[in-house]
């Protein structure tokens, strides 16, 4: 019985671990979204990342998802600048909504 606890115990822990790199990634993302399409004040960025790594402690290269993230974004970046300049009416909204959003969640 005690296998079972310990294999299901261990499960959980790689889970957990699986998860806190997902979520410092996709926080690395947003973050980049933040400082690039939504000019949002660096400040709020370092803020938001501090808030990230308390966050997903669980995470031992947090820095280094946190970059799998934010270069991750990079394509989003440049389709929405292409849409900046091809048909600013339709960026124009694009980044409003985006920006409304992750005004939210880097809220403190």
């Amino acid at each position: 019985m005690s296998l079972v606890v310990a294999t299901a115990h261990a499960q959980s822990e790689d889970q957990l671990r699986q998860l806190t790199v997902t979520a410092a990634q996709m926080a690395g993302g947003t973050a980049r979204i933040a400082a690039d399409i939504c000019q949002i004040d660096p400040g709020l960025v370092a803020a938001y990342k501090e808030r990230a790594r308390k966050a997903f402690a669980a995470d031992a290269n947090f820095e280094g998802n946190w970059i799998v993230g934010w270069n991750g974004r990079q394509r989003e970046i440049d389709d929405i600048m292409k849409l900046k300049v091809g048909n600013p009416v339709d960026y124009a909204l694009r980044k409003t909504e985006i920006c409304v959003r992750i005004n939210i969640e880097m809220s403190p």
